[in-house]
């Protein structure tokens, strides 16, 4: 266990550093780094994390960092500054969810019973970013192979939606000027962390003892929900500053997880028995693109105001972020983690609805 640990937090470290200290790096963020990192690992040299080090990491580790990120969403400071974004979000969020319902539709046969755990995985990552699949994926619990073909297919279609935004969004206009890094723009991520530490582990705890209590008069209640509800709450309470320095923590503690998928992700096994799961994840996000692309011709949207809209939906809110200081337009840096921000408040809920409908 004890070398597997090792091994997960030397990839963790080595694409956070790439993600800081290279232009490419900055351009993919750290959680698409450490993913690819875990995937060359994994298929170069076939190993894989242990199993008790995977469930550590898993458990309580991703367990603390979804608390601490869920708490930098107060909706107080943040709504001022999504605003401007939240119509072509909102519509954004509405398509993948007709999206999803649509493709689970169409492709039944080759989903089989699988179907309702992809639906709920995608329509949480497509709707607020990687947390929610993380939170809905603890919640439906999914084989450990379905679980590594929907997590590396939602990297495939989002690494390509990302390069297709960069390509539209830069036609017709100069290359961007390189920038900081994303997650040193807006996002006071080194200051206050042991505060926001302190704030994690208390709703943390307080959520497994309150999750107890519930499920014994509701045994099948997920504890995501409660993990969930009862954090978003805290968040709006006062203390507003003691809590700065909730996101970044929760950024850097929720790359393990990311690390650990890496590892067990094949991608040989994606263009084999998991291309039904690639094709599913493609539609959704295709249909997404389209669905948002011709909404902007209609209502007259900026073209750069729409795709960081979508990302936020697709990627959550660093990879929004990284979309419009890779486009030049720093002005969106704010309202690009508030709205991706929002997204975290609407994933879960959406996901486990989507998984409850779509259920085989």
């Amino acid at each position: 266990m004890l070398l597997s640990l090792l091994l997960i937090l030397a990839i963790t470290a080595l694409g956070w550093w790439l993600a800081q200290a290279t232009a490419a790096g900055r351009q993919l963020g750290t959680t698409m780094l450490v993913l690819l990192l875990g995937l060359l690992v994994s298929n170069i040299s076939g190993l894989k994390p242990a199993p008790a080090a995977a469930a550590w990491v898993n458990g309580p580790l991703t367990s603390l960092a979804i608390a601490l990120l869920l708490l930098a969403v107060d909706l107080r400071r943040l709504w001022p500054e999504a605003r401007r974004l939240l119509v072509p979000f909102g519509l954004a969020v509405l398509s993948t969810v007709a999206a999803v319902v649509l493709g689970g539709w169409l492709l039944q046969p080759l989903l089989g019973a699988g179907r309702g755990v992809l639906a709920g995985v995608f329509t949480a990552t497509f709707t607020g970013g990687s947390l929610n699949f993380v939170s809905v994926a603890r919640a439906l619990q999914p084989p450990e192979a379905l679980l590594a073909a929907a997590t590396t297919a939602d990297y495939v279609v989002f690494a390509a939606w990302f390069a297709v935004s960069l390509w539209l969004g830069r036609r017709g206009q100069r290359p961007a000027p390189a920038t900081a890094s994303p997650q040193s723009v807006p996002l006071e991520a080194a200051a206050g962390w042991w505060q926001g530490l302190v704030w994690g582990v208390s709703v943390l705890l307080l959520a497994n003892g309150l999750t107890a209590a519930l499920q014994r008069l509701w045994p099948a209640l997920p504890g995501i929900l409660v993990l969930t509800t009862l954090t978003l709450l805290a968040a709006q309470l006062p203390g507003t500053s003691s809590r700065r320095g909730c996101y970044g923590l929760g950024l850097l503690l929720i790359q393990p997880f990311f690390t650990v998928m890496g590892l067990s992700s094949l991608v040989a096994g994606l263009l084999g028995d998991g291309l039904p799961v690639l094709v599913y994840a493609a539609l959704i996000v295709s249909l997404q693109a389209v669905a948002v692309l011709l909404l902007r011709r209609w209502r007259g949207w900026g073209m750069t105001e729409t795709l960081v809209a979508s990302q936020a939906s697709i990627g959550g809110p660093s990879t929004a972020l990284a979309l419009a200081t890779a486009l030049g337009r720093a002005e969106l840096a704010l309202p690009a983690v508030a709205i991706g921000l929002l997204g975290y408040l609407l994933g879960t809920y959406l996901g486990l609805l989507a998984a409850f409908l779509l259920a085989s």
